[in-house]
């Protein structure tokens, strides 16, 4: 007869080993460095980008900065994680090749952390890329001619005019993206593995080591439990920008 271990309910105690542990301090400050680095870098190329291609005759272009939006997320982590190698990665090498010293991209803490950020928004700026575009070309035309018989110049049609017609896009791309960036995994596992330490390591990959590496699967529903929480009051700060930005443009 194999002896059973009685389960005891604790009530809230994973919450209070979770607000005592500083590992947990620390992912979470990671996250949400991770997540607000991202999307702000991924909102502003994607703009700059769609609108540059939108006043070019070139639609190859298009193509070409879409590509890494359908790539595989575990194929771009293997590619950058070899590209980013100290030894063998062809970054290092063309650093070498100039005279300047080899960087451990992956080996320290705070070049880890960018060289994540960087892969992200390698791979998900041409998704930003592409909503700005769609906004871009739905754009009414008659505020333009109109701008353009006043004599305003392009920062000013941009400014007081692309700008403010495209504010529910923007609050749509915030929210996709902030979500996303936010429950990140496959990327931080394929490069880095939340190291070195716990230098790249956010909420979903402490879950998943949490889970099946460590075997505390209570301390890990308790984090999930959080991440929902977290992310549910991102949906209603985005959900109440979306609104105001749909009724300003009403």
């Amino acid at each position: 007869i194999v002896p059973t271990i009685p389960r005891i309910f604790i009530g809230l105690g994973q919450y209070s080993n979770m607000m005592h542990d500083t590992g947990f301090h620390r992912t979470l400050l990671v996250t949400f460095e991770y997540t607000l680095g991202v999307v702000a870098i991924e909102l502003l190329l994607g703009f700059g980008i769609a609108y540059l291609i939108s006043t070019s005759r070139a639609r190859w272009l298009r193509i070409a900065f879409l590509m890494p939006a359908v790539i595989a997320p575990v194929i771009v982590g293997l590619t950058w994680r070899f590209l980013l190698s100290y030894d063998l990665g062809p970054i290092n090498y063309f650093i070498s090749v100039l005279g300047l010293e080899r960087v451990n991209w992956l080996g320290r803490p705070l070049t880890a952390l960018i060289s994540v950020m960087i892969v992200d928004i390698w791979q998900w700026t041409p998704f930003a890329m592409l909503i700005f575009l769609a906004g871009l070309e739905s754009l009414p035309v008659a505020p333009y001619e109109a701008a353009r018989v006043d004599g305003a110049g392009p920062w000013q049609v941009l400014r007081y005019i692309t700008l403010p017609q495209l504010t529910p896009i923007i609050a749509i791309i915030l929210m996709f993206r902030t979500l996303d960036a936010f429950k990140t995994f496959d990327i931080i596992y394929m490069v880095t593995s939340g190291g070195p330490g716990n230098a790249t390591e956010v909420l979903s990959f402490k879950i998943w080591h949490k889970a099946f590496f460590q075997n505390q699967i209570g301390y890990a529903a308790a984090l999930s439990v959080l991440t929902i929480i977290l992310a549910t009051i991102m949906m209603k700060i985005f959900g109440r920008l979306f609104a105001k930005a749909q009724a300003a443009n009403q």
